[in-house]
């Protein structure tokens, strides 16, 4: 071998050194909101919940640091579409956020239902109906309530009178709590653990209508998530599953 092909042969080894360095010395942002059981901050600043719990099992399992941030849903997804933020949790796949996400899982299984003030109760059959009540509903922009409504609110042409788009969660009380609202979507879960242990929440109640049920799963950044680490998170969770660690997590919040 002559010095030219050492000095190939050198820098490639070097390359490659430095790439399985990097991809084993991971470290993710993850973006969690103080809300609901999914995920809590507590006065020690430390983050509590399900989807935190589903954080740590998976990145535990593949040996990688993180760092939680707190971030609004519609925010967050730009955040990860430019790779401000490397990962979520309960994420619905659609094709458009897999345009720019890699889908690892599926975590669980989300329902969505329609939450009301008990003072002011609305007949809700069906998804239809939520496009003809008196008082709009407050949704949060950039989230994903099911095909049926999604395709129901592509026809609609009287959005701004029959729906309101809030930022967060807490704003969907408020405006329920105000009659500005004959309520909102939201995610089933999260609506009982808040009648349970949130005052704001014990004159909620739901309706009996679901308006869509599907699996929801772990999201990371094609911006910042190399295919080799895509791989890597896949298998981890394969371990996870298979290891009973995921069912574990979800008989802890009563979701077995």
């Amino acid at each position: 071998m002559n010095i030219a092909q050492r000095c190939c042969v050198s820098a490639l080894a070097l390359v490659t050194l430095y790439a399985d360095s990097s991809e084993t010395n991971c470290e993710y942002v993850v973006r969690f909101e103080d809300y609901g059981a999914q995920s809590k901050l507590d006065k020690a600043l430390n983050w509590h919940g399900l989807d935190v719990d589903f954080a740590k099992a998976l990145l535990d399992e593949v040996g990688c640091n993180y760092r939680f941030v707190s971030v609004p849903w519609g925010r967050a997804l730009k955040m990860l579409e430019i790779g401000e933020i490397d990962m979520m949790l309960s994420v619905s796949k659609t094709a458009q956020r897999m345009r720019y996400a890699y889908f690892i899982g599926p975590q669980r299984m989300e329902t969505i239902v329609f939450a009301m003030n008990a003072k002011h109760i609305y007949e809700v059959p069906s998804v239809e109906a939520l496009f003809t009540l008196s008082s709009p509903v407050a949704i949060q922009r950039d989230a994903y309530y099911g095909d049926t409504f999604e395709k129901r609110m592509v026809q609609e042409q009287d959005v701004d009178n029959h729906f309101i788009y809030v930022p967060d969660n807490q704003l969907k009380l408020n405006l329920l709590r105000h009659g500005r609202i004959s309520g909102f979507l939201e995610e089933k879960y999260n609506i009982l653990y808040q009648t349970q242990n949130n005052p704001d929440f014990m004159a909620i109640i739901l309706s009996p209508l679901i308006v869509n049920e599907e699996p929801v799963y772990y999201a990371f950044s094609k911006q910042t998530i190399s295919k080799v680490q895509y791989h890597k998170l896949k298998d981890a969770f394969t371990v996870i599953k298979n290891s009973g660690k995921l069912s574990q997590i979800l008989k802890k919040y009563k979701l077995d």
